[in-house]
This record gives C-alpha cells, structure tokens and sequence, in this order.
C-alpha cells in the first residue's frame, strides 16, 4: 500500500498549478497498482471545478476550486513480496502504461480524430516512471527472466523511489460515469463500440505499430504466453486435474465428466504454443493491430444516464464509453480484447440463443465502420478469419485462468468472490466456468483438427 505521508502536491501541480491541499476521497488497491481518488482544492478556476468558500485568518473570504481527479500510482517497494519475474511484470506494465499516454495518445487522438477516440481514453495529466536499476529502457516487456540490471542480490535496497504514478481525469458518478460487473449485452455494446476504433486507430499502420512493438510491446495482453510464469504452464495438467476434484459435485452439466474434458489440461498443454503463436502477429499482418491487453468490465467507464448524474455532468459531449488501464497494449488481434471481454463479465444465460455471435458481430461491424472512414475502398473482415481468432483468444484465455487461478479454486473460493467484480466470472461463477469449459473443449477440438489436416 502506498504511503499516506508522501506528499502528492508536486504531482497534483502538473494538472492544476496553483493547487493549495488535497484530501483522500476513497482508495483502491489491486495487484499491480494503486489508485486514489483525490479532491485537489486550489485558488484558479481549471476545468471540472467547483467553487467553494474558506476564511482568512482575519475572517475575509477565499475562494477555492475544487476538482477531483485519479492518481494511479505504482511503488516498487510495495511488491517486494513478489518473485523478481512477478515484479518485473508489474513494472513493465507501468512503464507501458505510462510511454502509451506520452508518447501514443498524441498519435492516436491527432488532428481531425475522425473515430472519437479523444472522448474515449481519459484525460491524462501527467505520467512518469523511475526505473532506473530494475527494468532497463530498452528491455523487451516480454522478456520475463530479464534480471534487474543491479543484481537481484540487490533488489531490495534498491528500491525506495522507484515506481511512478499517472494522474488520469476523474470519471466517478458524479461526472457521469460508472463500472459495474457483469454486464449486460447492451452494456457490452457500447464496450466493444470503443475497443474497435482503439483497434482500428492503428490497423495496417505498419510505422505505427513497429513503434508499438519497440516502445510498448510486441506482445500485447495481460495473458499472453510471453508474460506469464512459465510455471503456470508446467504445472497446468495439475492444476485442470485439481479442479475437476473441487467442482465435480457442483457439475450439474457433467460436462467435467466428458472423456474431451477429462484431458483438457493435458490437450490445453499441448497446444498452447502453437495457439500463442497463431494470436501473435508481427507488425506487417494483415490483421495485426493495437490492442488493449486487459478489456475486462472493470476497465470500462459506462456512461449515466444524464438524469442519474448526481451532480451537472463534465461528460465527454459523444457519451461514449471510455476505456482505462492501459498497461497491457501492444500488438496483437483485436479478437483477444473481444473474448476476454465476453467470457470476463457475461453471464452465460446472456450469451445464448445467438446472443454471443451477436456481440462478435456488433464488434465486427463496429470495426469495419471505423476502418472504412474516409476509405474509398469498403473494407470487409472475412467472418471465417475473425471467428478462428475468436475461438483462438477463447482457448488462449482458458490456458491462463487454468495456469494462474485454478489450481487453487474451490467452491468455497468461488462463493467468497462472488461478488468481486473485478474477478472474471469463469473465477467465481461455477455456471459460467462450466459453459465456457463447454465451449472451449468444441473451439479446441477444432483448432486441433485444423492444425493436424482433419475435416
């Protein structure tokens, strides 16, 4: 956790230079960051401000601002506790984070901005990181083993100052937003409406995304094979294995007890590689782009609807949604954003009846709109290549939650964050695990058949 006696005044300065104090409005602590909300209060009016009253010593008035904003901070020493390959992911996903607001929101969001993107990535005040020591600057995101340049022997002395901050607009109720899990397939809409034109910001752009693959990374998703812990994959069969055990009695499906699905750790295994490899385009791929990385509910700022505002609403004027955390971007097919997305917070009564290829298509068709701006030639996705993507991402996201969360789920871990909405549903909702191990096991039998010749 942060600590509380660090004053924040010279970052609060980057957005409002005459800010005077600030007070703590609510905290949020995850795995790889934290965040504050924070109430600046200042002596000029800026943007977003409400104008309060104080009281001179001699009982004159003041006049003060007001205006809330987000502090996402990121402090090395707080994760001491990590393995160095742990704690290094960490850091680089600041890093990324942090060169995407500097160095790519200004190409994204250039002259004309034709897709809306402006009004859908927040308002970044200010972003900066101090790694000096631990993660070279030109050291690949991917490269998980890369040891910190100042000898792991010296990690832990070496750590105090070390981290970085990013301070980001406020998108609270009060300003017309909200983020919620699960969603509905509306909801989604909207969602996958604002991760197409990040996705279509930099499709076929071969200088931009060399860029991305330089700077960000040539990998992008919090998931992908190339940043995980080679052990949640060694030890992936165990951990299928160890599942099957704990939910068998929870299974009222039997689809645990499918002769498919009894292998799928082993099946899982054996084609995570190849999988990995088919969601990983080099920078020249016909289809390769910008993602997200992380596109999660959570990660998404809805918006109200103007009569819940609580107060007048400073809402971008589109009413778009707007996608936050970018610490995951980098290269990649934009149907990894989209399957993490669905299988992350929807329940699975929502998905049925057609409802899931409803929402792959409202995705496609969202894309192709946004890439056939000011095109002459009209752009099509063949549906045949965006559904193989789909199905790859699914299995892809699978091998991951398997690796990393079930080796240690129980019905009882899955009823103690049931609520917890940044938790992925297939981690806390047994009806949505199983429908989703349903799907994956008919996805992976036909990406195994492709692979291997079989009709």
């Amino acid at each position: 956790m942060a600590d509380p006696s660090i004053d924040l005044l010279p970052i609060l300065s980057h957005a409002i230079p005459t800010v005077q104090s600030y007070s703590h409005i609510d905290n949020i602590v995850q795995g790889n960051a934290e965040g504050t909300r924070i109430l600046a209060r200042h002596s000029s009016s800026v943007s977003e401000g409400e104008r309060v009253l104080d009281v001179n010593d001699d009982g004159t008035d003041i006049e003060f601002d007001e205006t809330e904003l987000f502090l996402k901070r990121v402090l090395a020493s707080a994760y001491m506790h990590k393995s160095w390959t742990d704690m290094r992911r960490t850091l680089v996903y600041l890093r990324t984070e942090v060169r995407f607001y500097n160095e790519f929101v200004p190409l994204l969001v250039g002259e004309g901005d034709d897709l809306g993107l402006r009004d859908m990535i927040p308002i970044c005040h200010h972003a900066d990181y101090d790694l000096e020591g631990l993660v070279d600057e030109d050291s690949s995101a991917t490269t998980v083993n890369a040891p910190p340049s100042i000898g792991e022997e010296n990690l832990k002395q070496n750590l105090h100052g070390k981290g970085g901050h990013i301070l980001l607009q406020s998108l609270s109720p009060s300003h017309g937003y909200y983020q919620t899990s699960p969603i509905s397939v509306q909801e989604s809409i909207l969602c996958l409406d604002a991760v197409a034109r990040l996705h279509a910001s930099a499709w076929g752009n071969v200088p931009l995304l060399t860029q991305v693959s330089n700077r960000l990374s040539n990998a992008g998703g919090s998931y992908h094979l190339k940043f995980r812990n080679p052990k949640e994959l060694e030890n992936i069969v165990s951990s299928w294995d160890s599942f099957r055990n704990s939910f068998k009695g929870l299974d009222e499906t039997g689809i645990l007890e499918k002769e498919s699905v009894v292998a799928l750790g082993q099946r899982v295994y054996d084609m995570a590689e190849y999988i990995s490899d088919q969601l990983s385009p080099g920078v020249n791929d016909e289809y390769a782009t910008l993602v997200h990385g992380d596109y999660k509910a959570m990660n998404v700022f809805l918006p109200s609807r103007q009569e819940e505002c609580v107060s007048e609403c400073n809402a971008p004027s589109s009413k778009g949604a707007i996608m936050i955390d970018f610490s995951c971007v980098g290269i990649g097919f934009g149907m990894s954003d989209v399957a993490m997305h669905i299988v992350h917070a929807i329940l699975p009564a929502d998905l049925e009846n057609g409802q899931e290829e409803f929402l792959v298509e409202q995705y496609i068709i969202a894309l192709e709109d946004a890439i056939n701006q000011g095109r002459k030639d009209h752009w099509v996705f063949p549906r045949d290549v965006a559904w193989r993507q789909y199905q790859l991402a699914c299995i892809d996201y699978l091998r991951f939650i398997m690796g990393r969360f079930w080796k240690n789920a129980t019905p009882e871990s899955f009823e103690k964050k049931k609520n917890s909405k940044n938790t992925t549903l297939i981690n806390r909702d047994v009806k949505a695990a199983m429908s989703f191990i349903a799907k994956v096991d008919t996805y992976l039998e036909s990406i195994e058949n492709a692979k291997n010749g079989k009709p």
